[in-house]
């Protein structure tokens, strides 16, 4: 499981304030009698006042270098790791509040088809399109991944095993319909769906299992026939 980058450095403001407004007061008091005292107070409160900024600094590099670990970059989704992360909360609250949820994994069809006609610039503006759209469908309270090179996951949190169905079939006729602009042309890819419910029981291994054998089951058809069915279109 994905371990977070340090990121418990307390803010400046509870580090140093306290210290930058007692020597403020400190140097209110010696007012004029003493003027190498109050010199040095004046150097003191500049050099909290740095250390505060540079622990500003380092905290928000810390904060970037976070999302970069957890992110893909190109689409903008979490990537796998970040994924990790967030299933392994998802099960945490199952387990906690008795929650449930729908984990989702969606594979392109025949994607390298894509590659290797129009080039692999083209299937990265197809990746982007993909993630936009899921990343337009989910609710705000789940998320989703970009866990492989055509590869995505979603989790569904607070949903029923009754309303897996209807989410899933939506999912796949979103990216059927999806069209992405190339070059003179108009790309469409379709996509195999599986999914798992998860509830306080359900470990991450075997959700992924369960989810995972789903994805074949739907993509297996579409491999029987050769591909065709699923074979992207150029129109």
């Amino acid at each position: 499981m994905h371990q977070n980058l340090p990121n418990t450095l307390p803010a400046p403001e509870e580090d140093l304030a306290p210290l930058r407004d007692g020597l403020t007061r400190l140097r209110e008091r010696t007012g004029q009698r003493d003027s190498e005292v109050r010199s040095l107070v004046d150097d003191l409160i500049l050099a909290a006042s740095e250390a505060e900024r540079r622990i500003s600094e380092q905290r928000a590099r810390i904060s970037y270098l976070e999302g970069l670990s957890n992110s893909d970059e190109l689409t903008g989704l979490l990537n796998r790791r970040g994924f990790q992360f967030a299933l392994g909360a998802a099960l945490a609250r199952a387990q906690r509040h008795g929650e449930t949820g729908l984990l989702v994994l969606c594979d392109l069809d025949r994607f390298k088809a894509i590659n290797d006609r129009h080039g692999h610039l083209a299937g990265d503006s197809v990746l982007r399109s993909v993630a936009a759209l899921l990343r337009k469908e989910i609710r705000r309270s789940d998320a989703v991944a970009r866990i492989g090179g055509d590869e995505f996951a979603i989790l569904m949190r607070d949903t029923r095993r009754s309303q897996a169905a209807d989410r899933v079939l939506r999912l796949k006729a979103r990216i059927r319909d999806l069209e992405v602009p190339w070059q003179s042309r108009r790309l469409r890819a379709s996509a195999s769906v599986g999914s798992a419910a998860y509830n306080a029981g359900s470990n991450p291994e075997g959700l992924l299992f369960l989810a995972d054998q789903a994805l074949y089951a739907d993509k297996r058809p579409k491999l029987v026939l050769g591909g065709l069915a699923a074979f992207p279109r150029a129109n």
